[in-house]
């Protein structure tokens, strides 16, 4: 990065991965962070820190084998930089005021990188799957107590946090599922928006929240219907300085990420790269140079890194597809069931200046699949269906859906053109890419329609693209085994 202040950020990153306690709490920030910017990263020393900690009572400091930072140890003026508005809550209960905002961020990131090890080779995966089981009931209890809806900024914010997480989301889906729907239907009584449920906040619109709330709903699915009446309200929210804040508060770094990460996933006309100046201010000292005060700086800075790395994307890159929980993907193929379709459809449905804009869709089939299945087996028919949808899932800038049988849906994401070429492309490669497997059986071609439709039309274009699969078939009855793609054109609303 060109930025000296992100430049900076990134060299405190790499200092505190290098030099910092072996023991902290936000070293899976720290390892996250550096697995994704390609640095090396060994979980063992980290397993092995947690392996011979102890754990207390369910409710007590010490009832995860990781540890939470200690809110007596930080100056009074460190602990409330974040939240200068409740100073009183900060001094009267410091442990308290603290927790809500360092509780979740430790406690994802921990799930979400012990997820991760899962996958890793089998010494470590076996660790981390001991680690994960016996922390789990403490996590569903740490959740379960933010569905009462006592503290509409903590609630969200626990919520916001395992949104952003796809692996953590499922260990608490169900959770997530009661947290957002408790908040939703408050929101949709109130324009989209959150309001406070305690002093120096009751009755008042929350930026924060209201972001945290729309964010966690269109990625999980849960509260879909209020993400538009929040975009629109947040957009009107911006301050001078480009930043978001609570009302009585400065533009805050947590709250300006909440909103321009919502913004810039879903609105096509916001800018994100527009709100880097006012992170760059959030986080300056007086000598200019990029500081983060408090024990979850790096999270903090790991999250403005990555933001100002998708921030300057087109709308087609960083678009964020919901997140498409276990039970919704077919097991036997890889890729999400039609219930995905119908989310996508409900998302795009739902949030004005998302709704019109253009997205391509195609209907992807295998050329007389049910002989070949027949003739080599089912086992092989699934075989060839799991190909191909790894085929389908490295389209770039698309999601991959089963609509039935060997039927497939692929939706381009918003604003992207060209589908029909990369589709080609793919098309193209499948009969060596068959013949790999399956070198003494004939290629089953592929065949697609494609149109171009507006977002908010998914539901109607699914079925017009169910019947021009027939024109295909009709017009091609001879297909070859590079396959064939017919594009038609979507009829007027």
């Amino acid at each position: 990065m060109t930025d000296a202040w992100l430049a900076d950020l990134e060299a405190q990153l790499d200092d505190e991965l290098r030099d910092g306690a072996p023991d902290s709490p936000f070293r899976p920030t720290l390892l996250r962070w550096a697995t994704a910017t390609g640095r090396t990263a060994d979980p063992d020393p980290y397993l092995t820190v947690l392996e011979h900690n102890q754990v207390g009572g369910r409710g007590g400091a010490r009832r995860y084998r990781w540890s939470f930072p200690v809110a007596r140890w930080i100056p009074l003026e460190d602990r409330v930089a974040w939240r200068p508005r409740e100073a009183e809550l900060a001094e009267r209960q410091p442990a308290e005021h603290a927790s809500r905002l360092w509780t979740p961020l430790v406690v994802v990131d921990h799930v979400e990188w012990l997820e991760r090890l899962t996958h890793a080779e089998r010494s470590l995966a076996v660790r981390a799957s001991r680690l994960l089981d016996e922390a789990a009931p403490t996590v569903e209890d740490d959740v379960a107590r933010h569905v009462l809806g006592a503290d509409a900024w903590a609630d969200t914010f626990t919520l916001w946090a395992f949104a952003r997480r796809p692996r953590a989301i499922d260990r608490v889906r169900g959770l997530m599922t009661a947290l957002a729907a408790r908040y939703a239907a408050r929101a949709a009584r109130n324009g989209g928006r959150v309001l406070g449920r305690s002093f120096p906040f009751f009755e008042v619109p929350l930026p924060s929240a209201t972001a945290h709330l729309a964010s966690a709903g269109a990625r999980i699915g849960d509260g879909i219907e209020i993400v538009g009446p929040a975009i629109d309200w947040l957009r009107g929210q911006r301050g001078a300085d480009g930043g978001w804040a609570d009302p009585g508060q400065p533009t805050g770094i947590l709250t300006t990420i909440a909103v321009a990460e919502l913004l810039g996933f879903l609105d096509p006309d916001f800018d994100p790269a527009d709100v880097l100046p006012s992170l760059s201010a959030a986080v300056a000292r007086r000598d200019g140079q990029a500081m983060l005060i408090g024990p979850e700086w790096p999270w903090v800075a790991a999250e403005i890194l990555a933001f100002a790395g998708w921030s300057r994307r087109p709308f087609r890159e960083r678009f964020r597809w919901p997140h498409v929980p276990g039970w919704m993907i077919d097991n036997r193929v890889g890729v999400p069931r039609f219930d995905a379709y119908l989310l996508n459809a409900r998302l795009f449905e739902t949030i004005p200046g998302l709704s019109d804009t253009a997205v391509e869709v195609a209907f992807v089939d295998l050329v007389n699949f049910g002989k070949w299945n027949n003739v080599n087996g089912m086992a092989a028919g699934d075989a060839l269906l799991a190909l191909l949808t790894a085929r389908l899932r490295d389209v770039p800038e698309s999601r991959t859906i089963r609509d039935g049988g060997d039927e497939f849906l692929v939706v381009g994401a918003p604003l992207a053109t060209g589908l029909d070429d990369r589709l080609r492309e793919m098309f193209a490669a499948w009969p060596a890419c068959s013949r790999e497997v399956w070198p003494d059986r004939p290629v089953v071609p592929l065949r697609a329609a494609v149109t171009t439709t507006r977002a908010d039309r998914l539901r109607q274009t699914r079925d017009f693209l169910g019947k021009s699969i027939g024109a295909v078939k009709a017009q091609h009855p001879e297909t070859p085994e590079t396959g064939v793609i017919v594009r038609f054109e979507t009829p007027a609303a």
